[in-house]
């Protein structure tokens, strides 16, 4: 593609007459308002685009020196099809990200807390505050994840009061510093038509917002109640508020007034609500502070059985008898998830020796009951090195542990029992090393007999 470099000149000012009437002969469109809109948002440094139609777009971006680039594009050119893919790819991850990062916040918050007053975090709940939050986190790469996979799953039920508790406690370190107060007005046990990561995303969002944009001494607060087949979803602040014109662009990608802030929050709240089939609405006005409010469409409360939590069971998953005629190879480059899997097997009485490289793994004397081995290593693909093992006769079964799907082009001799999806709970990766043992064991004896 070339562009007009002299175009650049008469962009600086009013938008030129022959650019208004090549933009309607190519696209079709009349609306000379929209373009002389993006053009000056463009030359004062914000790029800005409207879709004239289905499949065309129009785009201005900044050029300089108050000027602006004006760049069409429709389906139907391969130029378009990149710059949009490249786009939504950056979306994407910008917003995972930013949930990644909304979560990891949380988790130094109360480990700094526990740390320092554990008189006002008591190790429990600090503990199971982190835990939550390092959920969250593993929830968003595993939506990212499904997403890149174009995989579809049913849309769950969740229980919105539990969730607006829990965002209001892991808000409580960050508020206090500010001092800032957060409450929450909920009934009990509110079921909504979505998964619990997808409201906690809204409700983190907006409140995590909230207590950033109210001064020192203000007050957020969270309100919920059921409304017929509806669940009224309010979020207050009596912070500084919005003009009219902050307030029509507060749900745009990457805009903010705040000189930290990422501009994707209210951008993921409002695309969050909609695909749940929900509706969204700001009110809002300068000194008055603002008001999110959201309506959700209302689920039926599930039974006693399905609400039952789920127990992560680090001992008594193996038998004794097993985990201590075990020894376990794992391989992996990433300390800390290294030392989880090795610490994990400690606690179950299960050996293990644990290295960070294939030619580490190679270099082993004696043969392995089981192996775990990561995808990626520094030095190799897990698949391949597992093929090396088996013919090398240290390995027979093993698991592959990534959080990524199995590569296209998979090593034949490589393929393994299982796939341990990252992130894992250490009761599933207990579960998968019971199964590589038992179906072990079961081939051991069909050979010896």
């Amino acid at each position: 593609m070339t562009g007009n470099v002299h175009a650049l000149a008469p962009l600086g000012g009013e938008a030129p007459n022959e650019l208004l009437a090549g933009v309607e002969r190519l696209l079709g469109t009349t609306d000379v308002q929209a373009v002389r809109g993006i053009l000056e948002s463009a030359r004062q440094g914000t790029s800005s685009a409207f879709a004239p139609r289905p499949g065309v777009q129009v785009l201005a971006i900044p050029a300089g020196d108050g000027r602006a680039a004006v760049l069409l594009t429709s389906q139907a050119s391969g130029v378009a099809e990149s710059v949009q893919a490249k786009a939504a790819a950056a979306d994407l991850a910008a917003g995972v990200s930013h949930e990644v990062a909304n979560a990891l916040s949380a988790i130094v918050g109360w480990a700094q807390v526990a740390r320092e007053r554990p008189d006002k975090a008591p190790p429990e709940e600090a503990l199971a505050l982190i835990e939550k939050s390092a959920q969250i986190a593993r929830d968003a790469t595993q939506d990212l994840l499904r997403m890149v996979r174009h995989t579809n799953h049913e849309q769950p039920r969740s229980d919105l009061s539990a969730v607006i508790r829990d965002v209001v406690r892991l808000l409580r370190p960050e508020a206090q510093n500010k001092r800032v107060q957060v409450h929450a007005e909920v009934e009990d046990a509110c079921w909504v038509e979505g998964k619990r990561s997808q409201l906690f995303s809204i409700v983190w969002n907006l409140a995590h917002n909230a207590v950033q944009m109210v001064p020192a001494g203000g007050e957020v607060s969270v309100h919920m109640r059921h409304r017929g087949t509806l669940i009224d979803l309010e979020v207050r602040d009596n912070g500084p508020g919005m003009s009219e014109s902050q307030k029509q662009r507060a749900f745009d990608p990457y805009y903010t007034t705040r000189t930290e802030g990422t501009g994707l929050g209210l951008a993921i709240v409002r695309g969050t609500v909609e695909s749940l089939g929900g509706h969204i609405r700001l009110d809002t006005s300068p000194g008055r502070g603002a008001k999110f409010r959201i309506q959700l469409r209302a689920a039926e409360a599930k039974t006693a059985f399905e609400t039952v939590p789920k127990q992560t069971r680090i001992s008594r998953v193996m038998k004794p008898t097993e985990a201590e005629q075990a020894h376990v190879l794992v391989v992996e480059d990433d300390e800390g998830v290294r030392g989880l899997v090795s610490m994990t097997l400690a606690l179950s009485n299960v050996k293990s020796t644990c290295v960070g490289t294939a030619t580490e793994a190679l270099a082993s004397k004696e043969p392995f009951s089981a192996a775990l081995i990561d995808l990626t290593l520094p030095d190799e693909r897990g698949d391949i090195l597992l093929g090396k093992l088996r013919k090398s006769g240290l390995v027979n079964r093993a698991a592959i542990m990534s959080g990524a799907p199995p590569p296209d082009d998979a090593d034949p001799d490589g393929q393994p029992e299982h796939w341990l999806r990252k992130p894992f709970d250490p009761s599933d990766l207990l579960l998968i090393v019971r199964e590589l043992l038992e179906s072990g064991a079961g081939t051991r004896d069909a050979a010896n007999s």
